[in-house]
């Protein structure tokens, strides 16, 4: 367990399943990452979901059955014996395959469109890497068919991945979006006119897709024309010293600032008066959920995902993923020359919000759970 937006997904179902009369356990395959020490309201979940590190694996070998390590979790389902077994990221998804409970219902999370779920083609010899997904996608399929497996897509697209990939399992596929337990970001926010810097904040892990060098180059842009801004981007990654580096060389660390893991996210979201996201590739969105539920407006690329979740002119902006740094920083000037088009389009993004509440989410899973 960590601070991505997965694990904080799972977290919010677990708990609200309990509250609902649910008993829920958590199994995780390898020790909680650094970030876990700033999850949001650990200790509640602590106190409420049973959460265990059991380890395992399944290792393949190109045209030879897997090695399977398998003992721990094999014995905790069997004393268990659970009514649903749901599975989260890809590794999660092998192992709860790997020993089948003829007496569970199976449900496969979509997070993302999974590489290692693409259909075989001519492409796939083109490396190793693919013609492994492949071997790896055969013997999961098998396990599919032997638990009547059923997928949960986050997303629009996901779900059109999914259904494209596996077209015998097109009618066990439950489209049904991420939520957030909004309670946690609402706040009694006052548009009242800025003084001092416009503050904005992006969270995301620092990876190549975030594109985080944009925002660089966006504030650049923004400075030279002489706005006063500062942005705080929170998150980890392999990026931090690259981007921190960069920054510094075009002299704005003293109004872009890169906090790493933090905790109390919605303080953050609080202190801000625009939320940016640059990620040119965006299976969902958990943060602008967070971000809107806030009463922020957004400003972001188009990263497929995310464009169930953007109403263009009423929640913020999107913007073409090859957009320039200029085109970005047009919008988030529009936000800071018209104070009353922020007010307007925040106060939709948190009413647009509440549809995706964790509450209404876990009672369109339960139903699912319930008919498929």
């Amino acid at each position: 367990m960590g601070c991505g937006g997965a694990e904080i997904l799972l977290g919010a179902i677990a708990r609200n399943l309990v509250k609902k009369g649910h008993e829920v356990h958590i199994l995780c395959l390898s020790p909680h990452h650094t970030t876990w020490s700033h999850y949001p309201e650990r200790d509640a979940l602590l106190n409420e979901v049973s959460i265990s590190v059991i380890g395992g694996s399944v290792q393949f070998r190109l045209l030879r059955q897997p090695k399977i390590y398998n003992a721990a979790y094999r014995n905790y389902v069997e004393k268990l014996k659970p009514d649903i077994i749901h599975s989260h990221l890809y590794l999660s998804e092998l192992l709860s395959r790997s020993y089948i409970l003829t007496t569970s219902k199976y449900f496969s999370h979509g997070h993302d469109n999974m590489p290692q779920l693409k259909a075989f083609g001519l492409s796939t010899f083109k490396s190793k890497k693919l013609l492994a997904n492949a071997w790896e996608r055969f013997w999961l399929l098998k396990q599919y068919n032997l638990c009547n497996n059923n997928f949960i897509a986050i997303s629009k697209n996901v779900q059109a991945y999914l259904a494209k990939e596996l077209p015998a399992f097109s009618h066990k596929i439950s489209y049904l979006p991420n939520a957030i337990d909004t309670n946690m970001f609402t706040t009694d926010r006052k548009y009242e006119k800025v003084q001092g810097a416009f503050h904005m904040v992006s969270i995301a892990n620092l990876v190549a897709k975030k594109n985080h060098s944009l925002l660089i180059e966006v504030m650049q842009v923004l400075l030279e024309k002489g706005y006063d801004v500062t942005m705080e981007v929170l998150g980890m990654g392999p990026l931090m010293e690259e981007l921190v580096a960069k920054t510094k060389s075009k002299g704005l660390e003293n109004h872009l600032f890169f906090r790493g893991s933090v905790g109390n996210i919605p303080q953050k979201l609080w202190n801000a008066h625009l939320y940016v996201h640059s990620a040119w590739y965006e299976p969902f969105g958990l943060v602008l959920l967070e971000a809107m539920a806030s009463g922020l407006p957004l400003v972001a690329l188009d990263g497929i995902g995310n464009r169930e979740l953007m109403k263009e002119n009423q929640n913020g902006f999107m913007i073409p993923t090859k957009a320039s740094a200029e085109e970005f920083a047009s919008k988030i000037a529009y936000f800071i020359d018209n104070p009353d088009e922020l007010e307007r389009m925040g106060k939709f993004a948190r009413e647009f919000s509440m549809e995706y509440d964790i509450d209404h989410y876990t009672d369109r899973l339960l139903d699912i759970y319930q008919n498929k």
